[in-house]
């Protein structure tokens, strides 16, 4: 969504959503005596951003191609999905027992700076704008969420 201010100057928003991928991890060992162990761990990740940026534009608005930049803060909600399992099976009598599961999952809001420049180009009533947004992302030092990140967005308007 975009609010014009001023000829070259507009406010706008937005929704992204990332999914951060997944990590399997999974292991076998034996332990205890006579028994085998068999682990495994799962984790996921994804993120909501709603940028709020002020949008400049160069040129006046009468012109085919326009660049403009971008700039203002972006709250972010971020989720990561843990789970761990661990089940152990008796090698004397192939018993298994019951499978340690545990569960966890957090969930953490930001505010972050974010930056852009792209150009507008005008074909009739359409406009596409073709950007190139950075955003860092205020996570902690241990965290599986980035810290940096690039974004090639494609904007349409009429």
């Amino acid at each position: 969504m975009n609010v014009r201010i001023f000829s070259r100057l507009s406010l706008e928003t937005g929704v992204l959503f990332h999914q951060m991928g997944q990590r399997l991890n999974i292991g076998v060992f034996q332990y205890p005596e006579n028994a085998v162990t068999l682990t495994s761990s799962t984790e996921r990740g994804h993120a909501l951003e709603l940028p709020f940026l002020a949008k400049y534009h160069f040129l006046s608005e009468h012109r085919t191609w326009r660049p403009f930049v971008t700039a203002g803060p972006t709250v972010r909600r971020t989720s990561l999905d843990d789970s761990r399992s661990a089940s152990i099976l008796s090698g004397s009598q192939l018993v298994t027992f019951a499978p340690q599961v545990s569960s966890a999952k957090t969930a953490k809001w930001t505010v972050d700076p974010a930056v852009g420049a792209g150009v507008d180009f005008k074909a009739g009533r359409f406009h596409f704008e073709p950007e190139v947004r950075y955003s860092y992302w205020g996570a902690g030092k241990n965290s599986a969420v980035r810290k940096n990140q690039v974004d090639l967005l494609l904007g349409f308007r009429f």
